[in-house]
């Protein structure tokens, strides 16, 4: 799978890669993509991706995956660092480092929560207790952004790309969830305001939706409802 520029491989969802693709824009990584697209229900065919994956010479082939060069990479956070180190986008110093490693904790449990929340049955019971928890968690984000400029501290990192883009899909759902975390809020708008990132998502590059894979039971369609 020889390639001139990155490759960046995954579902045709935002899902995991779209924090990908938001760094990559944002460092301006003139990159390539292979997205796979997954059948209609009740199956849900994956041989889009099953046909290529043990064919790519990858030591742990999974999506989403980055090709650039001779370098063959999966899993998300490990993606970002890698794009991050070239960019100047990854945390300066022991104490930003501390603080870069326990955001990426603290995201990838939030993002599992979420996520766990959008793909189980029972939609409404799973967003009940999802929102009920909440507040307990925005009311700690909102205090650290207090007193932070970004997650790693006052340099943008790769953790930022991630955070953002599961509170963009958040907000999706619920447009006034942020409403009493002002520092979230602002800090969402800071990202979002940001010139590549602006510019991409107004671009049609941009997808919208779907979040989520099509057995999903809230953002698996090509429109919210």
């Amino acid at each position: 799978m020889a390639t001139s520029k990155p490759l960046l491989g995954y579902w045709d969802i935002r899902g995991l890669a779209e924090p990908v693709r938001l760094l990559l824009e944002h460092a301006e990584v003139d990159y390539e993509q292979k997205l796979y697209q997954i059948g209609e229900e009740p199956e849900y065919n994956r041989d889009m991706w099953l046909s290529d994956k043990e064919s790519m010479g990858m030591d742990f082939p999974n999506l989403p995956y980055y090709v650039d060069g001779d370098l063959k990479i999966s899993e998300s956070w490990a993606i970002m660092k890698h794009v991050a180190q070239g960019h100047n986008l990854q945390p300066e110093g022991v104490e930003a480092s501390a603080k870069c490693n326990q955001a990426e904790g603290v995201i990838q449990d939030f993002r599992k929560a979420w996520g766990v929340m959008c793909y189980r049955p029972d939609v409404s019971n799973n967003k009940k207790s999802f929102f009920d928890a909440l507040p307990g968690k925005m009311a700690r984000f909102d205090s650290y952004l207090g007193k932070n400029k970004w997650m790693a501290g006052d340099k943008l990192t790769y953790v930022d790309f991630g955070f953002c883009e599961v509170l963009d899909q958040l907000q999706m759902m619920e447009n006034d969830v942020y409403s009493k975390y002002l520092n979230v809020s602002e800090y969402l708008k800071k990202f979002m305001a940001l010139e590549r990132i602006a510019a991409y998502r107004s671009s049609p590059k941009f997808k919208r939706f779907p979040c989520n894979g099509p057995m999903a039971k809230w953002g698996g369609g090509k429109t919210q409802d």
